[in-house]
């Protein structure tokens, strides 16, 4: 662990201003996932640096792809991380298992792990230098963190950013939260959109309401979609990837299973998210051997997307984390203490 003050606010406004183009060695292409189906990544290698220090690999929440990242991994590869990312099945410009792209529509969250695997078994980021670091936004954490516990010695560590360790759903009764889509699905109406979802539509409404803070950033989602590829849009979750999501979340609250995770993690959580369950969120880091939570000040959902004064909490906190003017270490005896410590204020 290191009190290092890097990035530093000149590096974060540079950053700021290149958020919508990619790096000039940026690599964006497809691979085959084990059962066939196309699926998109990219590969940012940090080529002017002549010994990258690691390779952070970014997943994508729901409804986001790979350019929403572009601002922290020109971040990281002006510190002298390489990085890559990949859009998950269902979303971005990988393969969408219902014909409607507008439908977000999952068989289970079961087949993102074997992606994941796929991403790095085809030695598509094994190329990359090591330590790998897995780094997602919400339903993209919640995949990292099932990943973690299966596949143990993939990555080095993780930073799950607003995880989906459950969905905020308000005090809705569970026998209402999962009855609906059980009985949805049971119809025959698993591919309908969930109260309150519709096709893709630009601009702040609805649960897009709930996201972040900056007007500026909100935008970024809406202006690659315009102006870079309209099939990167995806519109409302539907009853089946509902149902999915609901059941993979107990799959992650199953006695043991937090407990079982050994991978130093880092767990950003948004004070003021009404997307996932921030109560479950601190339930769950509390239970890991090696987890930090830190609770950013203020922020909605999309931390990453947040004013330029809770981004710096962001990088404050990773800056903690890892060492980002070397090469990060993550021995044992660098780990944050379990529990005790493991709740810490997003403020300096």
């Amino acid at each position: 662990m290191t009190d290092s003050k890097l990035p530093g606010a000149a590096l974060l406004q540079q950053a700021k201003a290149q958020r919508r183009t990619a790096p000039e060695d940026a690599v964006f292409n497809y691979f085959k996932a084990e059962d066939g189906e196309q699926l998109r990544f990219a590969r940012f290698p940090a080529s002017k640096v002549l010994e990258p220090k690691g390779t952070v690999i970014f997943l994508p929440g729901r409804t986001e792809f790979i350019e929403k990242f572009l601002e922290d991994v020109h971040v990281f590869n002006a510190l002298g991380f390489a990085c890559a990312a990949m859009d998950l099945r269902g979303q971005g410009m990988s393969f969408r298992p219902h014909p409607n792209r507008d439908k977000h529509y999952v068989q289970s969250f079961d087949t993102h792990l074997t992606d994941v695997k796929s991403f790095f078994d085809l030695k598509l980021v094994n190329k990359m230098p090591r330590p790998f670091i897995l780094m997602g936004h919400s339903a993209g954490s919640h995949v990292i963190l099932r990943f973690l516990h299966d596949h143990p010695g993939y990555a080095d560590a993780a930073i799950t950013v607003a995880p989906m360790v459950r969905i905020f759903t308000g005090g809705l009764p569970n026998a209402v939260a999962y009855g609906l889509p059980w009985l949805m699905r049971r119809l025959g109406l698993g591919a309908a959109y969930i109260p309150g979802h519709t096709a893709f539509k630009e601009g702040r409404w609805g649960w897009r309401k709930k996201l972040t803070h900056d007007d500026e950033r909100f935008c970024d989602e809406d202006f690659f979609i315009q102006n870079k590829d309209k099939r990167l849009a995806v519109g409302g979750a539907t009853y089946k990837w509902l149902w999915e999501a609901l059941v993979s979340c107990d799959k992650l609250n199953a006695p043991g299973f937090a407990e079982a995770i050994e991978t130093p993690l880092l767990m950003l959580q948004a004070e003021e998210d009404k997307i996932v369950d921030n109560k479950a969120q601190t339930a769950f880091a509390n239970r890991l051997p090696h987890g930090r939570l830190v609770v950013i000040k203020g922020s909605m959902h999309e931390i990453l997307k947040e004013t330029d004064a809770m981004r710096a909490q962001v990088w404050d906190a990773i800056a903690t984390f890892m060492d980002l003017e070397h090469r990060p270490v993550f021995a044992e005896e660098a780990l944050p203490a379990p529990a005790a410590t493991a709740v810490l204020s997003g403020e300096k």
